[in-house]
């Protein structure tokens, strides 16, 4: 029987494709999405060229589940919230979607999945929360900038993120009907979230955000953090907002709250 993480895993090893060395992509050589980075920490040791390049799909997935899949918590994650949280890890970092998980819940952004965020997840609307994450994802994305040079990743790789994000909503969103039960983990060790993102392969494929991202990182969380809420809520209210009643009720509020003010405003001068 396949398991949560091998079923989410199918999809996300979709995006990351097999060997790859893009001049874009400062993550450099890439097997299987592995970066030579994340297989060093894999072996504890600096991975050398050669050992990337033999590296197996099967060593490949080994990693994937220890490195990235059990820093996010997948198995504590409802159908669908796994798959975007577990995707963006990969993508990005485990601690930073994990920490993202967390802010769209209003929870503490330790950047590890206990008692608290599993609490909050059973009392959260599972499809709302992975638009929410997808909505919040996209703004991240294309806020990042090349560490080196300064400039927009967005241009570059945009049409890539793009596709990988439309492709993890609609499918989790397909998952999102089998409720798993949330079982809380463990928190990882100290620097347990910090584990490098694997980078896909060439061209359309997405590549390695948090490895092009680490001067920027800060500014970035304050973005997602502001907008990704606008965002879901402009999506979950925009019939309310843009009702012609809805607008009337409002335009009328306002010419009476106008017309009050104004009138207080002599009086005061009066009593002087």
């Amino acid at each position: 029987m396949t398991d949560k993480f091998e079923r989410c895993h199918e999809i996300t090893a979709k995006w990351e494709g097999g060997w790859s060395d893009h001049p874009a992509d400062p993550g450099g050589k890439t097997n299987w999405g592995v970066t030579q980075a994340t297989l060093s920490t894999y072996l504890g040791r600096p991975a050398t060229a050669d050992e990337i390049r033999a590296l197996t799909m099967r060593e490949a997935i080994v990693i994937y589940r220890q490195l990235f899949w059990r820093k996010v918590g997948g198995d504590a994650l409802p159908a669908g919230v796994d798959l975007c949280v577990y995707d963006f890890g990969v993508n990005s970092g485990p601690e930073r979607s994990v920490r993202s998980l967390q802010a769209a819940l209003g929870v503490t952004t330790d950047g590890w999945v206990g008692e608290l965020t599993a609490d909050a997840l059973r009392n959260a609307n599972v499809r709302q929360l992975i638009n929410t994450l997808c909505d919040r994802r996209l703004e991240f994305l294309k806020s990042c900038r090349d560490r080196k040079t300064g400039k927009s990743l967005w241009p570059t790789f945009g049409k890539g993120w793009s596709n990988r994000v439309a492709d993890i909503r609609q499918r989790a969103l397909a998952m999102a009907g089998a409720a798993n039960q949330i079982v809380p983990i463990p928190a990882p060790g100290a620097g347990a979230g910090t584990a490098k993102a694997i980078p896909p392969a060439p061209v359309e494929k997405t590549v390695s955000t948090e490895q092009k991202i680490a001067g920027t990182a800060a500014g970035a969380a304050v973005v997602t953090t502001t907008l990704g809420p606008v965002a879901g809520f402009w999506r979950d209210n925009k019939d309310v907002l843009t009702d012609p009643l809805f607008l009337g009720v409002a335009a009328i509020l306002t010419v009476v709250i106008l017309f009050l003010l104004f009138r207080k405003a002599p009086a005061v001068e009066e009593q002087a």
